[in-house]
């Protein structure tokens, strides 16, 4: 009896009971749902060199010890409202997320490397296949005398012949026509530009007209054009070693977007979809006199 009366009033065991009874409570609370164990926030040295290496650029410097120490306290936040608001559900239906989340998956669903690597067979069979895309224009250098579409002095057609006599006459077409924005001497260019700056009846026309020798009228959406072919460069098709640049490129993206296609019809198999029906028409609603019946 003495022993346990001075057993008792050992402060060493008046703390170790207290402890006792704080440890006892904690796990009651926690029982209880109240206190949830604490997730671990890691910071990697790769983290830190990242968000080092982001300052870098963005400051032409690198970071002071006590910005490196508010980048990651700002790193650490950011984390921590992330994992809140994920615990909410906050993410699930907000349509940013989502996106952002789709163009993250779709990142990791990159194909490899060498899944991108092509030879030269496979780049010529890609060629061959899309020689539009990569065919040279026919390029075009041609003089232009531009007539109104309507004259306050002589009807259009009358001018017209007045000034093609000229022109047979060698007189200047500078000193002809009326004014106009567009060129008079239009440099040598792909049909492309012809047609963005005349339209496309104009350049189909002037395409194949003759060269060194005045045609017309031909009617663009801005009037009457008389037009003289300076030069031609017909078009052709380029070999590979041409365009190898923009075939590996096409080839590329061509690739990267089938395998994205099976990476996500191989996601889209684990799942089942389930649409709603087609809405049922209601049945008609009788008049008076037919509920009465």
């Amino acid at each position: 009896m003495q022993f346990l009366s001075r057993l008792a009033r050992e402060p060493l065991v008046h703390f170790v009971l207290i402890g006792a009874i704080v440890f006892g409570a904690y796990m009651l609370f926690a029982e209880d749902g109240e206190t949830e164990i604490r997730d671990r926030i890691v910071v990697t040295e790769g983290r830190v060199l990242q968000l080092a290496q982001i300052f870098a650029k963005t400051w032409q410097r690198p970071p002071t010890p006590q910005e490196l120490r508010g980048l990651l306290d700002a790193y650490i936040k950011e984390e921590v409202y992330y994992r809140e608001a994920v615990k909410l559900g906050l993410d699930r239906d907000d349509t940013l997320i989502r996106r952002r989340m789709q163009q993250k998956m779709e990142f990791l669903s990159e194909p490899p490397e060498d899944a991108l690597a092509a030879d030269d067979a496979a780049l010529q069979a890609y060629l061959n296949g899309n020689k539009e895309d990569y065919r040279v224009e026919t390029e075009l250098a041609f003089d232009q005398v531009f007539i109104k579409p309507k004259s306050s002095n002589n009807d259009a057609d009358d001018r017209a012949a007045e000034i093609l006599r000229a022109l047979k006459a060698d007189e200047d077409p500078a000193e002809l026509g009326d004014p106009t924005l567009l060129p008079r001497a239009m440099p040598l260019s792909p049909l492309r530009a012809v047609r963005r700056e005349f339209g496309d009846g104009f350049t189909k026309t002037v395409s194949e007209a003759p060269t060194g020798q005045w045609i017309g009228p031909i009617q663009s959406p801005y009037g009457l054009h008389f037009v003289r072919v300076a030069k031609r460069v017909e078009g052709y098709d380029p070999k590979l070693e041409e365009v190898r640049a923009a075939v590996l490129r096409d080839w590329r993206n061509l690739k990267r977007q089938e395998y994205q296609a099976d990476a996500y019809a191989k996601l889209r198999a684990r799942y089942e979809v389930v649409l709603p029906g087609p809405k049922k028409p209601e049945p008609p609603k009788g008049n008076d006199k037919d509920d009465d019946k």
